[in-house]
């Protein structure tokens, strides 16, 4: 347990009655930016207009009442429900969104300065009801595997950023959670991003001769459909706690996520349709996302820190608690990882057959790639860069010139 956790977060958790401490804790009415290395920063890169092909879910679910509370987290909550769930694509209404898109991230750069043909970078993209900061150990350092990349003897940058709609990357106003923020709009960013990352179009004044796309959960099938639709944009794909088929052991009533505006202090400007954990879900959202060797004292601060999910992410094709992106092999020739945690309820549920599961995937999904490994992470639970093995694997990094700030060794260096 480090010290800067229990200093921030032991006052609080202890003030708590006994039986209020694993049931409820009070969130806070602002955003803690999480504390950077030095030569980490804060950055803004606006794509201009992006334009995707979205299912215009108030068409398609007339039975629903998007005004309504009630009914619209009846319906978010069927999406997260395989047994109730209804694919919008059996009866879908196109729908073509169109905005101005400036996304927000933290870049950094290798203590030691880098060739320009040799210059890489990993664009790392979060999990639902995250932000950015999951990149960055949520502000304690020795958590932050983005820093521990950039300042490794291999070094590379990094830039983990805020998917539209999240943490900092918003407009004026919100996005709209139902029409707008659906995996087709956030791939075609994504899309924008990694091409104008490539071609120093992008305001960080250099372009990228490599580019790894690094993805969590929700943030791994978005980059499964970057790769399947657009598979030149990266070079090298790592997603981890991707579902892969597994049943999976949360239930939907485990996942106890209420409307954001009414729940946190923080989301109060939300419209109806962001949702995030209620106030008396911390001991759900730990046993859903932890497991083995972990501090939780950082649970807690998981907790209190935690984004939102929109229904459109959630509903669209079921996608966060979808396999479908299993369905057919892709033409990506670049190296490809993946990875999950032993104890990933979400990826890796049914214990001992997890392994080959994952290796079936690479076979399955990846046969044109030029390398694909995978990889069962002992000792963990689906946020397994928040527990000690993160640790572990940021120290690996950071002491290993072998690895040269190459994700692909992650299947093969922790075991």
């Amino acid at each position: 347990m480090t010290c800067r956790i229990a200093l921030l977060f032991g006052a609080l958790f202890f003030a708590l009655p006994s039986t209020a401490r694993n049931t409820e804790l009070k969130k806070t009415t602002s955003r803690v930016p999480p504390v950077l290395a030095p030569n980490c920063r804060y950055v803004q890169i606006p794509l201009g207009n992006i334009s995707a092909d979205n299912v215009d879910f108030q068409r398609t679910r007339r039975n629903v009442d998007f005004n309504s509370p009630k009914d619209v987290t009846k319906f978010f909550s069927s999406c997260l429900d395989p047994q109730m769930y209804e694919d919008p694509n059996d009866n879908t209404t196109k729908l073509i969104v169109e905005r101005n898109v400036t996304i927000h991230g933290i870049l950094c750069r290798p203590e030691r300065p880098v060739a320009a043909q040799d210059r890489r970078i990993h664009l790392m993209v979060h999990d639902a009801t995250y932000d950015k900061s999951m990149w960055h150990g949520l502000g304690i350092l020795e958590y932050s595997l983005a820093d521990a990349l950039a300042s490794g003897l291999g070094g590379s940058y990094t830039l983990a950023i805020d998917l539209w709609g999240h943490g900092d990357s918003h407009g004026p106003t919100y996005p709209d959670p139902w029409q707008v923020l659906q995996p087709p709009f956030h791939v075609e960013v994504l899309h924008e991003l990694a091409v104008r990352l490539r071609t120093n179009q992008h305001g960080l004044w250099m372009a990228f001769k490599n580019v790894t796309y690094v993805g969590h959960g929700f943030g791994a099938q978005l980059g499964s459909y970057l790769i399947e639709y657009f598979p030149n944009d990266v070079d090298v794909f790592v997603g981890t706690g991707l579902p892969t088929g597994s049943k999976m052991t949360p239930r939907p009533s485990e996942w106890m996520l209420a409307p954001a505006h009414s729940t946190d202090p923080k989301y109060q400007d939300q419209p109806l349709g962001y949702f995030t954990g209620a106030v008396t879900s911390f001991l759900d959202r730990r046993n859903i996302l932890y497991g083995g060797i972990y501090d939780d004292d950082l649970a807690v601060l998981d907790f209190l820190s935690q984004d939102t999910i929109t229904g459109g992410e959630a509903c669209w094709s079921g996608s966060y608690l979808s396999s479908e992106w299993l369905g057919s092999a892709f033409s990506f020739k670049g190296q490809a990882c993946i990875v999950a945690g032993e104890y990933d309820r979400i990826a890796c549920a049914d214990g001992l057959e997890c392994k080959e599961r994952l290796r079936g995937v690479c076979s399955k999904v990846f046969p044109d790639a030029s390398s694909c490994k995978s990889n069962v992470l002992g000792s963990t639970g689906h946020a397994w860069m928040l527990h000690r093995i993160g640790v572990k694997l940021a120290n690996s990094i950071r002491s290993a010139s072998a690895l040269g700030g190459s994700w692909g060794n992650l299947c093969s260096v922790i075991n």
